[in-house]
C-alpha cells in the first residue's frame, strides 16, 4: 500500500505534500518515530503521523505522546500503527475558514468528551473522500484570527481595488482605501461608487459606517498593503510591441515603502510582466526602507481574476492563487484571503502566480482570436461564421470553439497578451524577440476586427446608394461587454469602431443601457434614447450583447430607420429573415450579408 493518499487532485491546495507523515496501519512504531523526527525539516507538523487506509482515507493518528505511551507499555518498536493510533482524530472538511473551524471545534471536542479550553492539539482537514489535505495546529488558528484584526490598506481604488477593499471590510477587517484621484475619494465618501457593479452601492454605504474609509494619503499603522494600481500598455520604441508601463506601480511602491514597518505584509494584485514583483518591487522596497524581504517583511503576488459584473460574487467563489517570496509570505497572505474564498491555490513562487494570471486572460483572448479569424475567412464566401462554428461544435465532445464578436476589448484582455510577451528577466531587462509571440498574434487578429467592421459597414452603405458623409449612424452597446453588464468603456472596441466611422459618416449617435449619457458625449457621440433614437437612422450597429437589445421589437426598429435600412448585428441578437421581412434592406452579421433589395 502507498503511504500517500491515492488519486489526489494535483490542483488541490495544500500547505505541503503530506506523504512523509502518512503511514499504513501496519507501519511499525520505529518508522513512525523516524517520520516524527524528520517532519520539521520538510516543513511538516512535528509529532504526528496520519494513518490511512488503502484508498488514502484517514483512519487515525499517532502522536509523539501516543508513541511514548506505547513504548512504556511494551518497549516494542515493531508494534504496528493500528495498535497505538487514536481512531477518531479531530477532522473537518477542507475549505473552511478559520472562524468556521473555531466555531465547529467545541462540538467536535464535546462529542469526544474533551474540553476545548485545554485543547492544544492538531486538526486534520480532509477532502470529500476523507483524504487528509492539511494539518493545522490549534495555535495557528488563533494566529490567523489575530490576522483579521490587522489594518489593511488597499492602494489604488479602481475596479479591482475598490471591490476587494469592500469585501474585506465586509468580513470585519479594518480597511483603508487609497487613491490619488480626489474626485474618486469625494464620490466614495458620499457613498457614490464610480464603477457599475451589482450590489456595490449598498455595500459601500454599509461599510463606510463600519470598517471602510478612504483617503488620498497612505495612513500610518497599516500592516497589510495591497497594491492594485493599473499597469497600462503603451506604444514603445518597438512599434510592433506595446510595452507595459510600471509608472503607477513604482509610485505606489514608493508610497508603501514610506509606511512599511517590520512584520508587515505587501501583496501585489496589479497585473505585471513575469518577474516584476521580485525584480522590480522587492529591490525598490528594500532600497527605500533598509528592510529585507522575507526577513523583515512579507511579500506575495495574489492576482485578481474576477469578471466585471460578477466581482463581488467571484471574490468569494473563485480560487485565489498565491505565490510568495517565501513560505511565511504565502501563509500570511493565505490567512487574509481564507476569509473570502474556500479555495486557496499555493504555487511554487511569485513568478508562477504572475504567469498564472497572464495565462488565463491571454488564452481567452487567443481563443477568441481564432473565432474572429474564422469570421474573416468566412466573409469572402458570404458565410455566417456563427453558424459555421455552431455546426463545428454541435455534438462534438472536444474543445468547443468560442463564438466570434465585433472585436475583443476591455481593460484586461486588450493588454494582458502584451504583458505576457514582456517577461521581465532577472537582470531587469524586458525580453524581446524579432517576431511576435502567439499571444500577440492573437491580439492583432482581435484588434483587426475593428477596421474590418468599419470597412464592411461603409461598403454596405455605399451598396445601398448612400454616401456615408450624408448618413446618420447609431451605435448600440458602447461598454466593452454587455453580459454581465458593465458601464466600463475602457478599451471598448465599440468606441474604436465609432472613431473610424466618425471620419466618414455625417452624424454618429450612441446608446448604451448602462453607460451614462455624459460619458457617451465625452466619447464623441451624440447620446440617444431608445426607441426614439432609431428614427431616421441610415444604419444601426449592435456592438455588444446587452440583454435589453434582444428584447427590442425588431419590426418596429427596422421600420423606424431611414429607407433602405442597414442593420449590423455583431452578436446574433436577431433573426436575419425577421429583419428583412420588416422592410427591404440589408442585414449584416459576422462574415455574411443578407439583402432583401432587388439588385439592378
Amino acid at each position: 500500500m502507498s503511504s500517500t493518499p491515492s488519486h489526489r487532485d494535483p490542483q488541490a491546495p495544500e500547505l505541503h505534500d503530506l506523504s512523509w507523515i502518512c503511514v499504513s496501519p501496519s507501519t511499525p512504531l520505529k518508522q513512525i518515530l523516524e517520520r516524527h523526527q524528520g517532519a520539521p525539516e520538510r516543513g511538516l507538523p512535528a509529532g504526528i503521523a496520519l494513518v490511512l487506509d488503502e484508498e488514502g482515507g484517514l483512519l487515525g493518528t499517532v502522536t509523539d505522546g501516543d508513541a511514548r505511551r506505547a513504548l512504556l507499555r511494551t518497549e516494542d518498536l515493531t508494534t504496528p500503527a493500528r495498535e497505538v493510533m487514536r481512531p477518531d482524530p479531530i477532522r473537518l472538511p477542507e475549505g473552511l475558514s478559520f472562524r468556521e473551524i473555531l466555531r465547529r471545534l467545541p462540538k467536535e471536542l464535546e462529542r469526544r468528551g474533551r474540553r476545548s479550553q485545554r485543547f492544544l492539539g492538531k486538526i486534520i482537514l480532509v477532502d470529500e473522500q476523507d483524504r487528509p489535505t492539511r494539518v493545522l495546529d490549534y495555535h495557528q488558528l488563533w494566529e490567523q484570527r489575530v490576522a483579521s484584526h490587522r489594518h489593511v490598506t488597499v492602494v489604488g481604488l479602481g475596479y479591482v481595488g475598490l471591490t476587494l477593499a469592500l469585501v474585506l471590510a465586509e468580513e470585519g477587517l479594518r480597511v483603508t482605501g487609497v487613491d490619488l484621484d480626489e474626485d474618486k475619494i469625494c464620490a466614495l465618501e458620499e457613498g457614490r461608487p464610480y464603477v457599475h457593479e451589482p450590489g456595490l452601492p449598498e455595500l459601500l454605504r454599509e461599510q463606510l459606517s463600519h470598517s471602510f474609509s478612504v483617503t488620498t494619503d497612505l495612513p500610518e499603522g497599516s500592516d497589510v498593503f495591497i497594491v492594485a494600481v493599473g499597469t497600462p500598455v503603451e506604444a514603445g520604441l518597438d512599434s510592433q510591441r506595446p510595452e507595459p508601463s510600471l509608472a503607477m506601480l513604482e509610485a505606489a511602491t514608493r508610497a508603501v515603502a514610506a509606511r512599511l514597518t517590520p512584520g508587515a505584509l505587501v501583496i501585489l494584485r496589479s497585473t505585471v510582466p513575469v518577474g516584476t514583483t521580485r525584480g522590480f518591487v522587492l529591490p525598490l522596497l528594500e532600497q527605500l526602507t533598509g528592510l529585507r524581504g522575507g526577513r523583515d517583511f512579507h511579500l506575495s503576488f495574489a492576482p485578481e481574476r474576477t469578471a466585471e459584473g460578477r466581482a463581488l460574487e467571484e471574490l468569494r467563489t473563485l480560487p485565489q492563487i498565491i505565490g510568495g517570496l517565501d513560505e511565511d509570505s504565502v501563509e500570511a497572505t493565505a490567512a487574509l484571503f481564507r476569509e473570502l474564498t474556500h479555495t486557496l491555490v499555493r504555487v511554487e513562487s511569485i513568478e508562477a502566480a504572475e504567469l498564472a494570471k497572464l495565462v488565463n486572460n491571454s488564452f481567452r483572448d487567443l481563443s477568441f482570436a481564432f473565432a474572429n479569424q474564422v469570421v474573416q475567412l468566412a466573409a469572402p464566401f458570404n458565410l455566417d461564421a456563427v453558424e459555421v462554428i455552431q455546426a463545428a461544435n454541435r455534438g462534438y465532445p472536444r474543445d468547443p470553439v468560442p463564438l466570434p464578436s465585433p472585436g475583443v476589448g476591455g481593460p484586461c484582455l486588450s493588454k494582458d497578451p502584451y504583458i505576457l510577451a514582456a517577461a521581465r528577466q532577472p537582470s531587469g531587462e524586458i525580453s524581446s524577440t524579432d517576431g511576435l509571440t502567439l499571444s500577440e498574434l492573437g491580439r492583432r487578429v482581435n484588434e483587426s476586427m475593428v477596421q474590418w467592421v468599419a470597412t464592411a459597414v461603409l461598403s454596405q452603405l455605399r451598396r445601398l446608394g448612400k454616401e456615408p458623409g450624408e448618413c446618420s449612424v447609431l451605435i448600440c452597446g458602447l461598454a466593452f461587454k454587455g453580459q454581465p453588464e458593465t458601464s466600463d468603456i475602457r478599451s471598448s472596441t465599440s468606441l474604436e469602431i465609432a472613431r473610424l466611422l466618425s471620419l466618414e459618416v455625417g452624424e454618429l449617435f450612441g446608446h448604451d443601457p448602462v453607460v451614462a449619457p455624459e460619458e457617451i458625449a465625452a466619447a464623441g457621440l451624440q447620446p440617444a434614447q431608445l426607441p426614439a433614437g432609431f428614427d431616421g437612422m441610415d444604419a444601426v450597429l449592435f456592438l455588444n450583447n446587452h440583454r435589453s437589445y434582444s428584447r427590442l421589437d425588431v419590426f418596429a426598429t427596422i421600420r423606424a430607420l431611414a429607407e433602405p435600412p442597414l442593420l449590423f448585428d455583431g452578436w446574433h441578437l436577431f433573426r436575419p429573415e425577421e429583419v428583412l421581412q420588416a422592410r427591404p434592406g440589408i442585414y449584416m452579421g459576422l462574415g455574411f450579408t443578407r439583402s432583401s433589395l432587388e439588385e439592378s
